[in-house]
Parts: structure tokens; C-alpha cells; sequence
């Protein structure tokens, strides 16, 4: 094929990977075309990009998922190629065949190959015929629950249910008896129409304890095909990674060999074209290691494996794309030093897992060598309803595993994002146990310890953010103060009486009485023992004070505060005594989050007992269900399906339940 060279790429996608790919496109010289739903007409991706234009609509169906759409506006506005990035149509082989009828260059694989490895059904069938292992299951076009029900009594349970057409964790549910199968498969299609408006499943055998392990692969037009190694990605929350290392520390020499070029046979089997990557699980005890799937487009974790062979992945997408020959060669690639990814989440990892929405009032990054932070935020960017909650990428790279792990607990402790809730301190807690310093954790690891690190007592720690936030307060009263600014605030000419004021904190009450005396606090905190706290330092962001005989330093914005081990927490000022619970608030259910109805399973009159599903909401492409907490009957039914509503709105109120 004779190169090209495109003036204007079009980026069908949204927050850290459009960034990412017009980093790369400007890498080269070319222009960038980025497209946008209504939610993110402001996004720092809108800002960075040569061009922008809408594609209307709020949620992916009406935006990011309209083909028609995507094509039709790329082509208006005279884009010569299109990267799909990840997620949305990435994987979908319609998008490429309407590309290419509308002379716009689809940066991917070929449609042939998209719709045998994109689909994972067709995927185990493609790879069990070139007699490599994969997982036990089931994928035929016949979708009837009895055939389903028959099919996953076969494999036996715990069985996993997937989304034939696309990745990420989305649709998946482990079904663990018959008993839940019918609803967990509705469930499934449902979450899997959504996401990638095709609702085909499939069924494998789960398996509790496995390592989950990725090969990335490239290839040129000319069929030249290498891996780049592998990828460790055994960290998971709801089937989706949280955290990936590269070199995995559960490979031999030997393994990764052998997976590597396995990997490159299954890529060569279908003439694959660009940057892909093929999954695999690695039983830890005897090593098998079976096919789970290859996705078709550039992972969310591609940085680490960048970062430890020096070769540009999206740069390549685009290269091979232009009909470059692949330069480089198997036996020149290789591993330097090892590297981390955090995925950090906009999401209550307290509560399971609760997507979390909101406006970053604050976003600090870290710089420094083997750092490297991909994301699509600064300060005042919404975190909407619409879509996933990932906020960013965060990477170490270091010389040995033991250096980056310690580097990524340096960055994270320093990275700062205020406004809303992360699972910043489920990521600090998972590197500093012993099963990940050791690397014999598995994808079970926060099933296993997830209660274990809810329960880790963190007062102290709150006690450093509440007076944080009641120093910066009492700075601003201070600085403002018109009437007698000669005298602190709190100052009382009844000297022992301390002033009083209390905070919640992570649903916790922390009540302060305290006094100044000789430019020094004397603190008591839940009536614990007296605290000498000694004001060093405020200006717009931080608050610097002496606790515990050493130097605290914390940043502050509105009601947020960044802990270096908890990161951002709201503390809330409340009345000195907090009101008891109105009677019959008990049986009132509300949304915890903003979001969309998607199912209401009761109707005014009806029997509910403890577990009883009542509403399911979906909110940043994840859905949740609100169950009864007790039995009761149902007094009043407050929304409907496909009802928006806003947090804390009711939702159902039983009665019977005091």
C-alpha cells in the first residue's frame, strides 16, 4: 500500500484518550478534529484540539454510539482519517465500513477482523480452531433463556456472563445458582445494549482464583506481527481493572514466550492490522493459561507498556494507518524497568462502588521523572451522569517493581483532585498490602479484602482534615473580620469557655471545643484528650498548621479537603447537636447518586421483603439497585422507568417497616 498522509484526523471519543490521541496526532504534524456530546462542550479535549464539533445529544446512544452521526459530521468538516479510541465504537466493524464508503481512513483494524475478534463469541471459536485453550462456555446464536439455562447447568456454576460485543467490564454478571440466572441475564443485556447497542451474551465457566494477563500486539498492512510483552491486570472491581503492572510478576521467562507468540498467531490468523491486544487468564498453580478475548483498539492501559519499551502505541495506530512499515523488530524489543497504573475513579469504593458526580473545584498534577499522568481535567470540569467515571491514568515508572510501587504511592499521596469522591485511598491501601507487594494476588483480591479496607480506622487522620478545614475557616473569618479585628475569632472573655463547633466526616461527627492561648489552640476533639495546635500558614489553597508535634500541610477548597492517604474528603459543618432521624425517613428510599430509572420492580400495594430489588438507576454507565432493607408494603411509587432524577430525590416509601 502507497503512504498517506492525513491533514485532519477526526477523534470519535471523549475525555484522557482524545487527549491522548491529539498529543500523538500533533506528534506528527497533523491536525485534530475532536467531537463532542452537549456535556462536553467544555471538556479540556474540546480546548486542546485544532477543531471541535458537536455531535448534539447527551447520552453515547444519542452521541458517541451514532454512527451515522460520527461519519457524517467527520466528513462536514473535512477529516481524512478517524481514531475511535476506546470504548463506544472502538470495536464495532459498522463504523469502519462507513467510514470507508465516506473516504475517511478508519485507524484500526479491518472490518473482517474486527467482527471475528470484537465479537467475542466468534473469537473462542476462531481460536479453539488453531487448538489453543480457551475458557469452558458457551456462545450460540441461540439467546432464549432455556436454551441459556441448559447451556450454563452444562458448564457448571459460578459462570460468568458477558457482553458479546465489547469490553471494559460492561454487562458482565456472575451468576453463582440457577436461582439468579434469569435476572442476571436481563441485566446483562440490558447494561450491554447500552453500551454498545448489541445485546448478544455469552457464557463462561468463572473462575475464582486466576490472573488475568494481556499481550499486546501490532502489525503493519504487510503482516508483520510482534507483541510488546504482557500486561498484569488482576486489580479488578466489577470485572473491570483498576490497577495494571508490566512486567507481571506471576510469568516465567518461559510463559511469556509462549503467550507472546500465542498472541501474535491469533493476531495473524485474522490478518490484523494496527494495535490490538489479546486477554488471556493464567491459572497461578499450574500455569495453563486460556483465550479469554482480544480487544480490537488501543486499551486504557496501554501507557505502562509505552513506558517500559519506548514505543509510542498511538503513534503507531497512526503510522501503520498511513501505510508505514512496521520498523521494528521481535528481538529488539524488550522490557526496561517496570511500571504501574492507577486507574483513578470518580466513585464511593465505601459503598460498592457508587459512581460519583460532581464539579472539580481542584486539580493538581505531579511532574517528575518515570511520572507520567493521562487525563482530561482541570479546575471547573463536570463530572457528569453520562458516562464512565474514570477521571484519569496515573503511572510510575521505575527501575524495579519495589521502585515504582514507591513511586506510585509518593505520586498518589501528592496527586490532588477536590470536589468530589475517589477511590484514591482504595488505590493507596491495595499497593501497600502485603498480597500486591508480593504479586500473588489474584482477580479475587478485593472480593477477599475490600471489607478489610473499609474497616482500617482513619480518626486520626479525620482529625487532621476537620481541623484543616476549621483553620482555613477560622483564618477567613479572621482576615474579614470588620467589628473588633483585634481579636480572634473564637476569642471569649470567659476564658474557660472554649468555643464549640462541629464536622462530619466520612459519616462520622467530630465535635471541636477549643481556645487560644498564647498564639497556640488547645483542642479536644469527641471529648479525647487536649491537643496543643499551633496556626502556621494559609493562602488560597493550603492551610498549614503543627499537630501531633509535627507540620501538616492540606489543601483546601470549599468544604474539601486532599489527604495524602484518604485523598479528597468533605468535611460538612453541622449544628452542635445533630437532628434525630424524622420518624418515618426509615422506610423512605432515595437516589444516591443523579441518574437515569431504568427499571421500577414494585407498584403501590405490594409485599417487599428484605433483599426485594425495588428500582435499579444507571448512572455513568453503571447500573445499581436500591432492595428493600426490611419487610414491608409499598405505600407510594414516586418515579418511573426512564425518569431522570437528581440525588436524594425519593424514589419509594414503605410502610410497616419502623
Amino acid at each position: 500500500m502507497q503512504n498517506i498522509f492525513f491533514k485532519k484526523v477526526c477523534i470519535a471519543n471523549r475525555g484522557e484518550i482524545a487527549c491522548r490521541v491529539i498529543r500523538a496526532c500533533h506528534k506528527l504534524g497533523i491536525k485534530t478534529l475532536v467531537l463532542y456530546s452537549e456535556p462536553d462542550k467544555n471538556s479540556l479535549a474540546v480546548k486542546l484540539s485544532d477543531e471541535a464539533a458537536a455531535l448534539g445529544g447527551t447520552t453515547a446512544l444519542e452521541s458517541y454510539l451514532n454512527i451515522e452521526k460520527v461519519v457524517s459530521v467527520a466528513k462536514k468538516n473535512g477529516a481524512d482519517a478517524l481514531h475511535p479510541g476506546y470504548g463506544f465504537l472502538s470495536e464495532n466493524s459498522d463504523l469502519a465500513i462507513a467510514c470507508e464508503k465516506a473516504g475517511i481512513c478508519f485507524i484500526g483494524p479491518r472490518p473482517e477482523a474486527m467482527d471475528k475478534m470484537g465479537m467475542k463469541n466468534l473469537a473462542r471459536d476462531l481460536v479453539n480452531g488453531l487448538g489453543l485453550p480457551i475458557v469452558p462456555g458457551y456462545n450460540g446464536d441461540d439467546q432464549s433463556l432455556g436454551r441459556l439455562e441448559k447451556e450454563a447447568k452444562k458448564i457448571g456454576y459460578p459462570i460468568l456472563i458477558k457482553a458479546a460485543a465489547g469490553g471494559g467490564g460492561k454487562g458482565m454478571q456472575v451468576v453463582e445458582s440457577e436461582k439468579t440466572l434469569a435476572q442476571a441475564i436481563e441485566a446483562a443485556k440490558r447494561n450491554a445494549k447500552s453500551a454498545f447497542d448489541d445485546d448478544t451474551i455469552l457464557i463462561e465457566k468463572y473462575f475464582p482464583i486466576i490472573k488475568h494477563i494481556e499481550i499486546q500486539v501490532l502489525a503493519d498492512q504487510a503482516g508483520h506481527t510482534l507483541h510488546l510483552f504482557e500486561r498484569e491486570c488482576s486489580v479488578q472491581r466489577r470485572h473491570q481493572k483498576i490497577i495494571e503492572e508490566t512486567p507481571s510478576p506471576s510469568l516465567t521467562p518461559e510463559l511469556r514466550a509462549k503467550m507472546g507468540q500465542a498472541a501474535v498467531e491469533i493476531a495473524r490468523s485474522v490478518k490484523y492490522l494496527g494495535a490490538g491486544t489479546v486477554e488471556f487468564i493464567v491459572d497461578p498453580l499450574t500455569k495453563n493459561f486460556y483465550f479469554l478475548e482480544m480487544n480490537t483498539r488501543i486499551q486504557v492501559e496501554h501507557p505502562i507498556t509505552e513506558e517500559v519499551t519506548g514505543v509510542d502505541l498511538v503513534e503507531w495506530q497512526l503510522r501503520i494507518a498511513q501505510g508505514e512499515a512496521l520498523t521494528l523488530q521481535q528481538n529488539d524489543l524488550k522490557q526496561t524497568g517496570h511500571a504501574i497504573e492507577c486507574r483513578l475513579y470518580a466513585e464511593d469504593w465505601r459503598h460498592d462502588f457508587l459512581p460519583m458526580s460532581g464539579k472539580v473545584l481542584r486539580w493538581r498534577e505531579v511532574k517528575g521523572e518515570g511520572i507520567r499522568i493521562d487525563h482530561g481535567l482541570e479546575d471547573g470540569t463536570e463530572i457528569g451522569i453520562f458516562y464512565d467515571p474514570m477521571l484519569a491514568k496515573v503511572v510510575a515508572h521505575g527501575h524495579s517493581r519495589q521502585e515504582s510501587t514507591r513511586k506510585m504511592q509518593w505520586l498518589l499521596s501528592r496527586l490532588e483532585i477536590l470536589g468530589l469522591v475517589t477511590n484514591h485511598a482504595l488505590l493507596s491501601k491495595i499497593l501497600d498490602h502485603s498480597h500486591f507487594i508480593d504479586g500473588s494476588y489474584g482477580t479475587n483480591f478485593l472480593s477477599l479484602y475490600g471489607e478489610h479496607f473499609k474497616k482500617a480506622n482513619a480518626v486520626e487522620m479525620h482529625h487532621e482534615i476537620v481541623c484543616a478545614l476549621w483553620l482555613k475557616e477560622w483564618f477567613m473569618r479572621k482576615t474579614e473580620q470588620k467589628i473588633l479585628p483585634g481579636l480572634a475569632p473564637g476569642w471569649r472573655n470567659n476564658f474557660y469557655r472554649p468555643a464549640k463547633i462541629q464536622y462530619e466526616c466520612e459519616g462520622l461527627l467530630y465535635a471541636l471545643s477549643y481556645r487560644l492561648v498564647d498564639q497556640t489552640f488547645e483542642v479536644q476533639i469527641n471529648d479525647g484528650p487536649l491537643q496543643k495546635i499551633v496556626f502556621l500558614d494559609c493562602d488560597d489553597e493550603r492551610v498549614t498548621f503543627s499537630m501531633f508535634d509535627r507540620k501538616i500541610c492540606l489543601s483546601v477548597a470549599n468544604s474539601w479537603v486532599h489527604h495524602p492517604t484518604l485523598g479528597p474528603v468533605e468535611v460538612t459543618p453541622v449544628p452542635r447537636f445533630k437532628e434525630a432521624v424524622v420518624a418515618g425517613m426509615a422506610n423512605r428510599y432515595l437516589s444516591s447518586m443523579p441518574g437515569k430509572i431504568v427499571k421500577v420492580f414494585v407498584r403501590q400495594g405490594d409485599k417487599v421483603k428484605a433483599g426485594d430489588e425495588l428500582v435499579i438507576i444507571e448512572s455513568m454507565k453503571m447500573e445499581n439497585s436500591v432492595a428493600a432493607h426490611k419487610t414491608g408494603v409499598v405505600k407510594d411509587v414516586f418515579v418511573a422507568s426512564g425518569q431522570m432524577v437528581e440525588k436524594n430525590e425519593q424514589l419509594i416509601q414503605l410502610e410497616g417497616e419502623e
